[in-house]
């Protein structure tokens, strides 16, 4: 972060990347505005859009001083852009919205409320899978109480990332946690797990409500569900990463005598999760055309060694039903066979 922004004490800094973004920023940034907690600056953060998204957000910014808008000539990514927020935002908080979701009216107050509490450092909610119809239905304020929770941040590999909570929006974070960490504008898929896992670790506590305060805009054309292309190995680096992160760790308090951070336990969901990424990944590719699939080889080569490497761990089969052991087993073993069975079962499911 630069150190020529002067904090603002109790202000949270808004970051939003956005790419192509006119028919759905206006909703995201109304419920910005529509917030009951009105400390907040807004950085909109355009990554060379075609479309009209600057005119918008220049408009936005001359009737609100307290939006702010970043813009580059090419789309460098969604990690460029937050990473962009992160050095120009001067709030005492982050919180990072993605431009097609927005927030229900008391997010930020409620989150606020929680990240006052003694060595809370993240403070995180719920969301809801939203549609069109969602955003015209009336949105107020909540009375009603949610259960929550407090994790200490070492524990929330196990209590949180390992449980699907990968996401690094929907969450309030102090400024001073953030402090040497970016995204990784590298990956295209995972990045903000990584984020989240690597500002997670350092914090004293992290505070998790069931309040579902935002709104995941469910987009049919997002990158999950998108033809398969050579990034979506980012999947797998990303799972790759905390495995050997978890290994280096437990190695290094051995070499010190110490009592390793991280059970078997944890090893063995999260190599679980890798062979679940490799057959997603490879999933996506299965539905390519036969002449396309060709032109990854190595990348199926590449998914294949990895798998073959991660059932090496003990206990690697843990948490996985029936199902994907034998489409791992398959895949381990014929590849080929394994892809082709798969596409043509998903052509014909078509």
């Amino acid at each position: 972060m630069e150190a020529g922004n002067k904090v603002i004490q109790g202000l949270i800094s808004i970051i939003v990347p956005i790419y192509n973004g006119e028919v759905y920023l206006g909703r995201c940034v109304q419920s910005i505005q529509a917030q009951t907690y009105t400390m907040w600056e807004l950085l909109l953060v355009d990554g060379g859009s075609a479309d009209r998204t600057l005119a918008f957000c220049e408009a936005w910014r001359e009737r609100d001083d307290r939006i702010r808008v970043f813009h580059s000539k090419e789309n460098r990514g969604v990690s460029y852009g937050r990473n962009t927020g992160i050095r120009e935002a001067r709030g005492e908080y982050f919180f990072f919205v993605d431009a097609d979701d927005w927030l229900q009216p008391d997010c930020l107050a409620r989150l606020y409320e929680e990240i006052q509490q003694e060595s809370v450092q993240i403070a995180g909610c719920g969301f809801e899978r939203c549609s069109d119809r969602d955003w015209e239905e009336a949105r107020r304020p909540q009375e009603k109480a949610y259960e929550k929770r407090l994790v200490a941040g070492k524990d929330f590999l196990a209590e949180g990332i390992l449980k699907q909570d990968t996401r690094c929006w929907s969450k309030l974070y102090r400024r001073e946690l953030l402090k040497g960490h970016f995204f990784k504008e590298d990956y295209t898929i995972g990045e903000d797990m990584l984020f989240l896992w690597e500002t997670a670790r350092e914090a004293e506590v992290i505070s998790c409500s069931e309040y579902p305060g935002y709104c995941y805009y469910y987009n049919a054309n997002g990158a999950m569900l998108r033809p398969f292309r050579a990034s979506d190995m980012d999947q797998i680096r990303c799972w790759q990463y905390v495995l050997n992160e978890v290994r280096s760790g437990n190695a290094a308090a051995d070499a010190k005598g110490d009592e390793a951070p991280y059970g078997p336990e944890i090893l063995q969901k999260a190599a679980s999760i890798l062979l679940v990424s490799c057959m997603l990944t490879m999933g996506k590719l299965a539905c390519l055309p036969a002449g396309k699939r060709k032109e990854y080889d190595g990348l199926q080569k590449q998914c294949r060694r990895t798998v073959k490497e991660t059932l090496e761990i003990e206990g690697a089969y843990a948490g996985l039903d029936g199902g994907y052991r034998l489409k791992i087993k398959l895949f381990e073993r014929f590849p080929k066979l394994y892809i082709g069975l798969y596409g043509l079962m998903k052509k014909r499911k078509r």
